[in-house]
């Protein structure tokens, strides 16, 4: 085969392997406790108003909006709405590649975008109703915009959007620390000190500047709190701050691509004032100094970290010794069939029974439908694994290679589990099972009333089940409590009588007591 073909059908691949990655795990499951479920609730709640809530960033909900709507005749409206985190999710791996492109070269494309997909904390956060993967998009189109400033109005253009996207996904502050650090570049980096580059950088800063000013006079005029709605809350007083909380999970939440970079700046120490260096140490310095102050961080708001390192991991990748460039891929090869081979096992626990020991135990932790056999399960999973082995067999040698083999052992294991482990995955992190619950006791067009309950499983709750369920309607003819700490009974007047008691399954903490006046 000839060079050109060849090219084609590598390029296919990749492309291939990038909607595998993304797709799985948007669409088949109901809304899960935490982050997806909070924020399909304030979805839920913004439809069902027709309007914004308050002072919610809207840039992530206006475009879950759109993707349930356009897949509403398909998909129900969380799947639908969790397109949205795959839309941003590719927009950060394409402008990601496009900014490495800019500042090393276009073989170096790929390698960002893989080191990308491969970072260990993008995997679920990347997959979850998550408005952060809003402001994890615009952060790249602003890193690329930065890196092209040497190119002209485009490189302003792409700052003034990306600037305009992350006011509109509530990350004012990471905004402005990109403007700084674009006029930075233009202080210390020759090639952004052309007419060429200060006119893109002057195009940029007017274009951010008129839509910041446009934007909080809107926000000013609807009576939002502009704190609220910029995102500049989080750094409003010193409450809740944890200023080591990044740098402590760093560690997992960005490998491989922090020892890539690491790997980089060795090989680039001599190149601290080119682009190429000074962007993505900048931007990861600034961020990491910033997010210190920040209030309540958790790995779905550290999103924005990864893109500067898997930056610097994709100078790093390509120029890698065969000895470290072999270990990474062998490391990859031995961790990934590990955790493939855990996986059988637990399925084969799971769906036949055996070990009987390991059955025992998922069963005492709650896990439904143990000794169920799901034929379509096993028959995915077996399609996968073969599919990856075959890939180890035929990737050719490259120095794009390690990098391929972890983003593919990476994509291949979390679609392995959602192969085997989807339903009972979604029966033990879903409201489903006790929505259920209250669908088969409470009569149709039924009050529930509400006691000691978090407003985001009372509205789950109300979602699935199709009932009302009213926190403060004392003339409800249904009680419905929530008890948060195991074996703990709830105190209620003898005019109640207690229909039924249980939890999701596995929870031994939340559990809900349902009650009928007398």
């Amino acid at each position: 085969m000839s060079s050109k073909p060849r090219f084609f059908l590598a390029q296919a691949g990749l492309l291939l392997l990038c909607a595998i990655w993304i797709v799985p795990g948007l669409i088949g499951h109901a809304p899960w406790k935490g982050g997806d479920g909070d924020h399909f609730v304030t979805l839920w709640l913004w439809l069902q108003r027709g309007v914004p809530l308050g002072d919610t960033p809207p840039l992530y909900f206006w475009t879950a909006a759109a993707t349930a709507w356009l897949t509403s005749p398909v998909l129900a409206l969380a799947d639908g709405a969790r397109l949205a985190s795959g839309v941003f999710v590719a927009l950060a791996l394409w402008f990601t590649a496009r900014t490495a492109q800019a500042l090393y070269g276009t073989e170096h494309r790929w390698a960002a975008a893989l080191v990308l997909m491969g970072s260990v904390g993008l995997l679920v956060r990347g997959h979850e109703l998550n408005a952060y993967t809003a402001q994890f998009a615009a952060a790249a189109i602003m890193l690329d915009g930065v890196a092209r400033l040497p190119q002209g109005r485009h490189g302003g253009g792409l700052l003034a959007l990306g600037a305009a996207l992350l006011l509109l996904a509530g990350a004012a502050a990471e905004a402005a620390l990109f403007l700084v650090l674009a006029v930075a570049l233009a202080a210390m980096v020759a090639a952004h000190r052309t007419p060429l580059a200060r006119r893109a950088l002057a195009w940029g800063l007017a274009g951010a500047l008129a839509f910041a000013v446009v934007w909080s006079t809107w926000l000013t005029v609807r009576q939002a709190a502009l704190p609220t709605a910029l995102g500049l809350d989080r750094w409003i007083g010193f409450a809740n701050l944890r200023p080591l909380y990044y740098p402590g999970i760093l560690g997992w939440f960005a490998w491989p691509a922090w020892p890539l970079a690491v790997w980089a700046l060795y090989r680039g120490r001599r190149q601290w004032r080119t682009a190429a260096i000074a962007l993505p140490v900048l931007a990861f310095a600034g961020l990491l100094l910033l997010y210190a102050f920040a209030a309540h961080p958790g790995e779905e708001r550290g999103l924005v970290l990864l893109l500067p390192l898997s930056l610097l991991g994709a100078a790093g990748v390509l120029t890698l010794r065969r000895g470290a460039a072999n270990a990474l891929l062998w490391f990859a090869v031995m961790l990934f069939g590990f955790i493939a081979l855990l996986f059988w096992t637990y399925w084969s626990a799971h769906d036949l029974g055996m070990p009987a020991r390991l059955a025992r135990r998922l069963i005492r932790f709650g896990v439904p439908d143990v000794g169920t056999l799901r034929p379509w399960a096993p028959v995915l999973g077996a399609l996968l694994t073969l599919a990856w082995i075959a890939f180890l067999a035929r990737i050719q040698r490259s120095p794009l290679r390690p990098a391929l083999v972890w983003a593919t052992g990476m994509t291949f294991i979390w679609t392995l589990l959602l192969a085997l482990f989807l339903a009972p995955l979604d029966r033990r992190l879903s409201y489903v099972s006790v929505a259920e619950e209250l669908a088969a006791r409470v009569p149709p067009g039924a009050c529930i009333q509400t006691h000691a309950m978090r407003s985001t499983q009372r509205l789950l709750l109300a979602y699935h089940s199709g009932r009302t369920l009213a926190p403060a309607d004392l003339d409800c003819g249904w009680l419905l409590l929530e008890t948060r700490s195991r074996g703990a009974a709830p105190h209620v007047p003898d005019t109640w009588v207690k229909q039924w008691e249980g939890a999701r399954p596995g929870d031994r903490a939340d559990r809900f007591h349902l009650y009928v006046r007398h």
